[in-house]
């Protein structure tokens, strides 16, 4: 039996790129994160809405993670700090901003982690996705789902727990799973696109894991409803933290018993079998556009494509495709 590294496939996908050391010791004590917050090497990335500020110069973009002062000077926070560990030597943290802030500092900007995802560091973006994902969770769950009452910030933001002195409940940050899987059948392989999407882009299958069954049942169930396809075998790849707001992307590849297809809940609009000589003809006359190389979809058919092919997968979308930012 060989042995797959899936500690090095899970790391070469964007939000998993870099290890945050999250030092869950800090969060114990909120007169020392108080400290923490307060010493030079502390660092805040504020996020506004859904956006994270970014810093922008000539060589490029970076996450910008400010000291406090300038951080006081420029914004006025509407939640409380959440502590996300050390990184890069600093002890960094994320906090939800009014809208009424603004980035005043020359240079600094608010946008789109998914728009801003292929122009920064791979280290960058996975802090960020932590960010982002971290805020929209305090964010959304400001009072207690029990009895309503509101809730309060304990250990450094990564509990939320009820005030109400006979509930006490507590809520954890929530992650959840979804499958993501590239089925294929001989020298084909199956892609569905939906209605909403960019014009001629194709994905791989994916659904969320739902209560009562393991992410492998939840491959067989997807891959059938949006599909009418029987998968019969699975093996699995990687996964990729999501933050839009918070999944867990469980990449698979998977093998089907038949070709026929069926759009049985009608999630997709099409779906097909293509041959990597299909894909590669069908780029170059722009009627097929695989998914950005920031989403584990486009590592799923990379790692099936280019075992076969004359021409690496990114090769060729760099050639054929548009640039998305």
């Amino acid at each position: 039996m060989s042995i797959v590294d899936h500690l090095s496939n899970s790391t070469a996908n964007l939000f998993s790129s870099v290890t945050v050391d999250r030092a869950p010791e800090y969060r114990l004590s909120n007169e020392e994160l108080s400290v923490l917050a307060d010493s030079t090497n502390a660092r805040f990335l504020p996020v506004l809405g859904s956006q994270v500020l970014v810093s922008s110069s000539t060589t490029g973009y970076a996450v910008a993670a400010l000291t406090r002062s300038i951080f006081d000077a420029e914004f006025h926070p509407a939640g409380p700090m959440i502590y996300l560990g050390r990184f890069n030597g600093g002890h960094h943290f994320a906090i939800d901003i009014e809208p009424a802030s603004s980035a005043h500092t020359a240079g600094h900007l608010f946008g789109d982690l998914r728009q801003f995802a292929p122009l920064l560091p791979d280290a960058d973006c996975a802090l960020l996705g932590y960010t982002r994902a971290m805020v929209h969770w305090q964010r959304t769950h400001r009072h207690c789902g029990r009895c309503g009452t509101l809730n309060e910030a304990r250990n450094g933001g990564h509990v939320m727990r009820c005030t109400a002195k006979d509930c006490f409940r507590q809520q954890f940050p929530r992650t959840d799973p979804a499958i993501i899987v590239l089925v294929e059948n001989g020298t084909r392989a199956l892609f569905g696109r939906q209605a909403q999407w960019p014009k001629a882009r194709y994905s791989t299958i994916a659904g969320f894991v739902e209560p009562g069954e393991s992410a492998e049942q939840a491959v067989v169930r997807e891959v059938s409803e949006e599909t009418g396809v029987e998968v019969v075998t699975i093996t699995y790849h990687s996964s990729q933290p999501w933050p839009f707001p918070g999944t867990l992307m469980l990449g698979y590849h998977a093998k089907a018993g038949d070709t026929g297809i069926r759009l049985n809940d009608h999630e997709l609009d099409e779906a097909k079998w293509l041959s990597r000589a299909e894909i590669e003809a069908q780029m170059r006359d722009g009627t097929f556009v695989p998914p950005t190389p920031t989403s584990i979809s486009f590592r799923l058919i990379e790692t099936w494509f280019d075992q076969n092919a004359a021409t690496p997968l990114r090769v060729l979308r760099k050639t054929y495709s548009e640039l998305e930012t």
